[in-house]
């Protein structure tokens, strides 16, 4: 395809480094032929070959400065693969074709210094070549934001050659686009087509942001979007690389950060992050409390947005504020926007349990740790979502903790975290975070002192290496290794005893209100109870889960129905429901741990709702009755 652009016919050596496939671009745009590689066959055909420094020529201050410093060798490795990502993408790229998308915050400050340290390094392109983009919220922008951004432009975004204004003052390169929905987004791209021949967009996208888990790393546009290429060249760092990267290269960030922000959006939709709040893990910050804050910290910041004087305060909210890279739970970095941390939900905690080992999921060894953790969860009031059983790999292992980690409150794996050859959990949750292994002096110290006439070797500092992060529990007196926990994932060792030993150090913290539980015990067939179930399952399905177990060779009932509920009320009227629809004959037996008073309380609820129903809907309740019948008569038939 480029020779047809190019309108010759070159033949070009083999690409022993990324610079080579610049040439024929080189020459579209008005450079010179360079001469061929010495020694290389052409065939007799013309070639080309930009004799440029190679990757392992290239020195990049930044990380060499990020290498010198300790405990940042795992960013510095992946500082270094980015600028070798972007500076490909330079050289495939013609100068004038990029577009750097730059809004203030931490992330695009990181892609934004990567990209002007590649820059500084390649043949071709300067970082003037890189066209910045602003995607502005019009109305909604904070203050020391814009701040923030103007004063950057001022200092990395000038006009090549010192162009001033009337005044004086720089020229900036920042193109500022208004954004308030995704049209405004289309357009503005399109806008920006007609004046520039735009191919790619450098963005600060991280795997970690919402609906970005199964991103790659080059993505082309789609639906209505203009055709352009999204280049995230930080997609697998952790919030903790960014912090890193920007504070061990003393670059600069905005002053919210400072403040207790860990995301920013607008004015209307983002507060200080709770778990930066002084103190906050040694209390448990309730949902009103939250709410609370909420209404702190937007408040003034809305009357700012109307231009009502006076009215920011730094003082927004009672108590100080840790800085944002002092979060040590990554999970809790959107607690920052509105919609999430104050959301209110209706439904209990969720959690989930991963069980890792090839005797596992092969069947040679019966897993206890998934049942004992199941029963555990269930009696402290957690609802456990998912049992997941995983062989010893490293990339299943890190894909399954990545998406529970996202989608539930607490994660539990069991097994991997010995010295031996398949020990490789703490490997894939550091992978699945994003934030390499560290060896921790404590756990060492351990190893030490527990293990006093054995030398250490490299099977031991194994068991010392843990996930970049991570907080070491160790209370239990006499209790002598530490539970590992990476942000929501609790690491347990996969020895029955061991592991049931190391979940009594966060039981207290695990202590939510108790389950409601009812059994009725009928003697039935499921489909002659099915449209019962279904409406009362209909009825109630915000707060009680209804379900039917088939029991088969028992005299006395044919089917048990379960309900369970975090509310006691809402659970005994579900059960009243069931009962008033059904004809007591066939109820064998009632069991329910909710209070007697509450079921006496319900019972009297529903009559008077089913009185009231019967009064103004007859009708309704007639089809109803039919459709009963006819789901009793069909379910006899299929019987």
């Amino acid at each position: 395809s480029q020779q047809r652009v190019l309108g010759e016919s070159y033949a070009l050596p083999a690409l022993r480094h990324p610079a080579e496939l610049l040439a024929p671009l080189t020459r579209r745009v008005g450079g010179a032929a360079w001469p061929a590689r010495p020694g290389t066959d052409t065939g007799g055909a013309r070639s080309v070959y930009i004799a440029t420094p190679t990757d392992q020529e290239k020195r990049y201050p930044m990380y060499e400065k990020l290498r010198g410093t300790a405990g940042n060798d795992n960013t510095a490795e992946k500082l270094l693969r980015a600028l070798k990502e972007v500076d490909r993408m330079l050289d495939i790229m013609e100068p004038g074709t990029l577009a750097l998308s730059f809004n203030g915050g931490k992330d695009a400050c990181a892609v934004m210094h990567i990209v002007r340290e590649a820059c500084e390094q390649h043949r071709t392109h300067k970082f003037t070549h890189v066209q910045p983009i602003w995607f502005k919220n019009p109305t909604g922008e904070f203050p020391d934001l814009i701040e923030f951004v103007q004063k950057q432009a001022g200092e990395y975004f000038t006009h090549p050659g010192g162009l001033r204004s009337l005044d004086g003052a720089p020229l900036s390169r920042l193109w500022s686009l208004h954004i308030q929905n995704e049209k405004d987004f289309i357009s503005g791209l399109e806008r920006i087509q007609r004046q520039i021949p735009l191919r790619c967009i450098i963005m600060g996208t991280r795997r970690t942001d919402p609906g970005c888990a199964n991103l790659s790393s080059l993505t082309a546009s789609s639906g209505n979007y203009p055709p352009f290429l999204r280049f995230n060249p930080i997609l697998d760092w952790s919030y903790r690389d960014v912090w890193d990267f920007l504070r061990g290269c003393n670059l600069p960030y905005c002053k919210l950060y400072d403040e207790g922000y860990t995301s920013l959006g607008t004015i209307h939709d983002t507060i200080r992050n709770p778990a930066l709040l002084v103190n906050a893990d040694q209390r448990r910050v309730s949902e009103k409390e939250k709410e609370e804050q909420a209404s702190r910290d937007i408040v003034p910041f809305l009357a700012l947005a109307q231009n009502v004087p006076g009215m920011r305060d730094d003082s927004q909210s009672e108590g100080k504020y840790n800085g944002a890279w002092l979060l040590m739970d990554e999970t809790r970095e959107r607690e920052s926007r509105l919609k999430k941390s104050c959301k209110k939900k209706n439904r209990a905690e969720t959690a989930a349990v991963v069980v890792i080992g090839n005797e596992i999921a092969s069947g040679s060894v019966k897993d206890e740790n998934g049942q004992f953790l199941i029963d555990q969860l269930r009696d402290l009031g957690l609802d456990m979502i998912e049992l997941i059983m995983v062989r010893d790999d490293v990339d299943k292992i890190a894909s399954t903790v990545r998406r529970l980690s996202d989608t539930h409150k607490y994660v539990f794996v069991s097994g991997g975290i010995g010295p031996t050859h398949d020990d490789m959990t703490l490997e894939a949750i550091a992978k699945a975070f994003g934030c390499g292994l560290q060896t921790r002096p404590e756990i060492l110290a351990l190893l030490h002192e527990y293990l006093p006439n054995e030398e250490l070797n490299e099977y031991h500092l194994k068991m010392a290496s843990i996930p970049q992060g991570s907080t070491l529990l160790r209370k239990l007196e006499g209790d002598r290794w530490p539970l590992i926990v990476k942000n929501n994932v609790y690491i347990l060792p996969g020895v029955p005893q061991y592991c049931k030993a190391k979940f009594e150090l966060v039981r207290k913290d695990l202590e939510r209100p108790p389950f409601f539980a009812a059994k009725m015990y009928i003697n039935d067939s499921e489909p002659n109870l099915a449209y019962v179930l279904e409406r009362c399952q209909r009825e109630h399905a915000a707060m009680v889960d209804v379900g039917s177990y088939p029991v088969l060779n028992n005299d006395a009932y044919q089917v048990i129905v379960t309900l369970e509920s975090k509310d006691g009320y809402a659970l005994n009227a579900a059960l009243t429901q069931i009962r008033t629809m059904l004809s007591p004959s066939i109820v064998a037996k009632l069991e329910s741990n909710a209070p007697s008073g509450v079921l006496q309380q319900a019972t009297s609820w529903w009559k008077e709702l089913t009185k009231k129903r019967n009064k103004d809907g007859s009708r309704a309740d007639s089809a109803d009755g039919a459709g009963a019948a006819r789901t009793k008569r069909e379910g006899a038939a299929a019987s």
